[in-house]
């Protein structure tokens, strides 16, 4: 109605001239040519844009390059000041004689080195392959070969190293190895130093010059790269890591990375997430020893997880060792976003503006039309044109809540909006199927008490009047009920404004159960920690007392005629004596010491053993015992007493689980996992572990056993022994008060292959 009354106004002759009608096209073509030109203005500031983009994109890799070469050019002169310092270090004569009464001298002389040079232990070894002294970072100097230290024969090829005139007065590496100490995993090098009685001092004054053996030290490189690179930044949080020539991590600020093959771990952390370009650059380029920069996609940087990418420039180390040349390689990333935001924030603002000047400028021209039509705005067109707005308003109003609703219909987050009293006005599709409810009219008009536990409802209410009334958000986490299962939640409370005389409170809140749960893992493992450390400690103290204890009970019996009161009750003092110490053992097996342990196991062979030892038990109690072993395993990097131990106490379990149940049955099933470990499951057809004892059966005294049945240590022993070696241990049960027919319980190890295999 407005338009069509408005074009027959305008191009009706009798109310206006020939000259209005020619100025009226002038100001149109201004009009035009103006919003022509702003529109070619923003065209051409976006691709201005991402020229500046790529060209800002460009100029800090260069500079990531410079400190990704300073810092390799670091590394290396670090690895040869080592290697010259070693060399350096065989022409002392407390070295080359290696005799008790140089004791002084080699604490002067090998001290600082291994501080300097990040050097943890140096040992001297002779010609018959016999080490003379060894000087440890934590133990210091001691000489011969203590049995509390002892790792094995010298191999023979450090011999044949050594002997090789060409490296004389020289230090050259032979290999790498991973160690991991108090939790932190760190890549350490073995340098090989020919040694030759070639110095003289007053008890040698003619030196033999003869070939007297060598000395070989281990150089933790993780912390020689991590002095250099730690420190250096590339923009505001860019960071740099270093691999070896195998694509291993010698140095990452995420500690996990460190001494892990750099083409599995991001895998292992998201599996998600494509890193074919990471991989390729690492590939064809870094391990090759080359220098360049490049890009690639990461699912996180620092605490940010998220899908990003990122520049990297990289830079080689060469090393030079027994094998021949290899190439480290140092790199240095930062996020795109941090260098682009700037670029992007400058041309918004210049689009910004010139979309207000061209705004400006239409306005202006409409203005002067309107201005020079004014005599033709009668009262009905006004009207018609003002309706038109309204509708068009109302319409646009009506397309924006349909987007948004989609939006928040659409999101992974719940949802859902409260009044002041608690109860739910809407909620979203999350929030539905949260709680398993197709239309939203089931959730709308009931209370929080659906939501919530019933002894968190005044807290949350609580919450709510303090949103309304103070007009703020609030953060906060909860549990939310769902069925059966209890979840956690980050939740934002958020006051809304509304033309209703009821205020509300939007409510947005995202599913964190897997954190808490990763969480309470940690914190399951700081405690196991704690309480193994104190474990040692209370041993320690407990043993000597019970064995004065037990022997002088001993002298007492042979005293007293058996049978007598007096050796009764002695006897009764010997038992629970006996008892303590049983304890006391556990104890110390729970912190982890050992005197004595062998780096291999074959697992079926034990599994073998502890059959046979536990099999008129089974019989005993009418319990059938299957086992499916895999007979291509191969050896696993874990002591066979404690993986026998571990083993007894499993089974020795399952036989107590199973003494109420119909069928009783054991299963024990060996299978190589991976190329890393060899995964051993043991399941039984018993009663089960409630849901809410499951988490605490790995903790020390913990035991649901009647007293005196039980100590509560053969779990936690049984943890201790597995992670010492680098295994795991899980445990999945189904109690009989869930499900009486399916009830059991299955234990899951997980033991790492032995790299001697």
């Amino acid at each position: 109605m407005m338009w069509k009354d408005w074009f027959k106004l305008k191009n009706d002759p009798s109310v206006q001239s020939f000259g209005r009608r020619e100025l009226r096209k002038i100001l149109i073509g201004i009009g035009l040519a103006t919003f022509i030109l702003v529109c070619v203005a923003t065209v051409m500031g976006v691709v201005n844009m991402r020229y500046v983009k790529n060209v800002v994109r460009d100029q800090f890799n260069e500079e990531q390059l410079i400190l990704a070469r300073t810092s390799a050019q670091r590394i290396e002169k670090s690895f040869y000041n080592a290697l010259s310092d070693l060399g350096f270090l065989s022409t002392f004569p407390a070295i080359q004689y290696a005799e008790r009464k140089y004791y002084d001298q080699l604490l002067a002389l090998t001290l600082p080195l291994l501080q300097k040079d990040s050097i943890t232990e140096i040992v001297r070894v002779s010609s018959e392959g016999k080490k003379l002294f060894t000087v440890n970072r934590e133990k210091g100097l001691f000489f011969g070969e203590p049995s509390s230290n002892q790792d094995g024969e010298e191999p023979a090829v450090y011999m044949a190293i050594a002997r090789n005139s060409t490296i004389r007065e020289k230090a050259l590496p032979v290999g790498t190895n991973k160690v991991t100490t108090g939790g932190y995993t760190s890549v350490c090098m073995t340098f090989i130093t020919p040694v030759y009685e070639t110095a003289s001092d007053a008890d040698h004054p003619y030196p033999s010059r003869r070939f007297s053996g060598y000395l070989r030290a281990s150089v933790n490189v993780t912390e020689m790269a991590k002095e250099v690179v730690s420190p250096v930044r590339s923009g505001k949080t860019g960071y740099g890591w270093v691999i070896d020539h195998t694509g291993l991590f010698i140095y990452h600020p995420e500690e996990d990375f460190v001494g892990e093959n750099a083409f599995e771990v991001r895998n292992r952390k998201n599996p998600n997430l494509s890193f074919v370009k990471i991989n390729e650059i690492q590939k064809k380029q870094m391990l090759q020893g080359r220098e360049g920069t490049g890009s690639y996609v990461s699912g996180w940087h620092r605490e940010i997880v998220a899908p990003m990418e990122k520049l990297i420039a990289f830079s080689p180390v060469k090393i030079e060792t027994s094998e021949g040349t290899h190439f480290w390689s140092v790199a240095i990333v930062a996020p795109v976003y941090e260098i682009e935001g700037i670029v992007s924030r400058i041309y918004a603002r210049q689009i910004l503006f010139q979309g207000m000047v061209m705004g400006a400028l239409l306005l202006a021209a409409l203005f002067v039309i309107l201005y020079e039509f004014r005599w033709l705005s009668i009262l009905e067109i006004e009207v018609a044109k003002k309706t038109e707005d309204i509708k068009a308003y109302a319409k646009e109003l009506e397309h924006s809540e349909a987007k948004y609703r989609s939006l928040v219909e659409g999101a992974e987050d719940i949802i859902f909006s409260v009044d002041a009293n608690g109860i739910i006005k809407t909620a979203n599709k999350s929030m539905r199927r949260l709680f398993n409810v197709s239309d939203e009219a089931e959730l709308v008009g009931k209370p929080i008490d659906v939501i919530f536990p019933e002894d968190r409802l005044a807290e949350q209410k609580k919450i709510i009047e303090k949103v309304i009334s103070e007009r703020k958000s609030l953060r906060t986490e909860e549990r939310i009920i769902s069925g059966d299962r209890t979840l956690w939640f980050y939740l934002n409370y958020i006051p809304l404004e509304t033309n209703q005389d009821t205020p509300l409170v939007l409510v947005i809140g995202r599913d964190m159960t897997e954190w808490k749960e990763i969480e309470d893992q940690l914190i399951n493992t700081e405690k196991l920690a704690s309480l193994g450390t104190l474990a040692a400690g209370v041993a320690h103290e407990l043993n000597n007392p019970l064995g004065i204890m037990l022997g002088f009970c001993e002298l007492l019996l042979e005293r007293f005629e058996p049978g007598s009161m007096e050796y009764n009750d002695l006897k009764v003092i010997e038992r629970h004596g006996l008892h303590c110490k049983s304890i006391v053992e556990r104890l110390l097996s729970f912190a982890r010491f050992s005197e004595e342990q062998e780096d291999t196991c074959d697992v079926n062979e034990n599994i073998e053993l502890v059959v046979s030892v536990i099999e008129h038990t089974l019989e005993m109690n009418d319990i059938t015992l299957e086992c499916d072993l895999d007979e291509d395993l191969p050896p696993v990097a874990c002591d066979p007493k404690g993986f026998q131990q571990v083993l007894l106490n499993l089974i020795n379990n399952a036989i107590y689980a199973l003494k109420e149940r119909p069928e009783k049955k054991i299963f024990v099933k060996t299978r190589k996992k991976s190329e890393k470990f060899v995964e051993i499951t043991v399941s039984d057809t018993g009663c089960g572990i409630p849901k809410h004892v499951l988490p605490k059966i790995f903790d020390p005294f913990f035991t649901t056993k009647k007293v005196g049945e039980g100590t509560g240590l053969g779990l936690s022993v049984s943890y201790g022994i597995v992670t010492q070696f680098g295994g795991s241990i899980t445990c999945e049960s189904i109690a009989e008060e869930d499900d009486y027919e399916k009830a059991g319980t299955t234990f899951t190890i997980l033991l790492p292959i032995s790299v001697e295999s």
